[in-house]
């Protein structure tokens, strides 16, 4: 009877031993999970922001500079010289100078700005301009395929524009945005046509200048500034 005790007292010795046993295995493990360092973060990846698509450029007009040749203001503005060429009727052999104005076709992304050179619009007081403008000859008078009057300026730079030529019958031709240097001139044709920076066109459907008939240029505000006289048919 007695060892069957022993033996009882043993079994539960072992049992509950082998229950703390276990009980701090659990709490080991349970220790480790806690102290178990978190996985890194996952490492950012920089995303690259698309570059904006450049805006085609529209055409827009450009005053030639001293300096300038047809070539280098085509690399200039990233046109072929074709293009520039056919946008303004030239030809390569067209000799330019300083006060023309270009048309610069469309193409390409915008020109960064370009410093601009100031053209006199009207005289300052305080610095009065000589007006000296000619008109060098009225070609072909009654005849509208090939009537034209050329104008010369002898004197300084000055903008045309809004300025008025008009004859004895009333018809009058309006000057575009247009800036005559010294020593250039300009054709204003009578027929149709598409203007260039050294050939204006009027637009009419019939001759409008008589051999001895008087002919008057006007600034932008009405004053005359010049008379002339189509010259009789020999």
């Amino acid at each position: 009877m007695r060892n069957t005790r022993t033996s009882r007292s043993w079994l539960w010795g072992m049992g509950l031993n082998a229950l703390a046993a276990c009980g701090a295995l659990f709490l080991a493990m349970w220790a480790l999970d806690r102290i178990r360092p978190l996985p890194p973060l996952p490492t950012p990846h920089p995303t690259s922001t698309p570059a904006p698509t450049p805006t085609p450029r529209r055409p827009f007009t450009y005053t030639i500079q001293p300096g300038d040749t047809l070539s280098s203001i085509a690399a200039r503005f990233e046109v072929s010289l074709d293009a520039l060429l056919q946008a303004n009727h030239l030809s390569p052999e067209t000799t330019i100078y300083p006060g023309q104005v270009l048309w610069i076709p469309a193409g390409g992304p915008a020109p960064l700005p370009i410093p601009l050179t100031p053209t006199i619009s009207s005289p300052p007081s305080s610095m009065p301009v000589e007006i000296n403008l000619q008109v060098l000859e009225v070609k072909g008078p009654g005849d509208l395929a090939v009537e034209a009057l050329v104008l010369v300026n002898r004197g300084a730079t000055i903008s045309l524009a809004g300025w008025r030529i008009r004859d004895e019958a009333g018809n009058s031709f309006t000057f575009p945005a247009l800036t005559l240097w010294a020593g250039s001139s300009v054709t204003v044709h009578t027929r149709e046509g598409a203007n260039t920076v050294t050939d204006l066109y009027w637009g009419r459907t019939e001759a409008v200048w008589r051999p001895g008939e008087r002919g008057i240029l006007e600034d932008s505000e009405g004053n005359p500034v010049l008379e002339f006289r189509v010259p009789e048919s020999p």
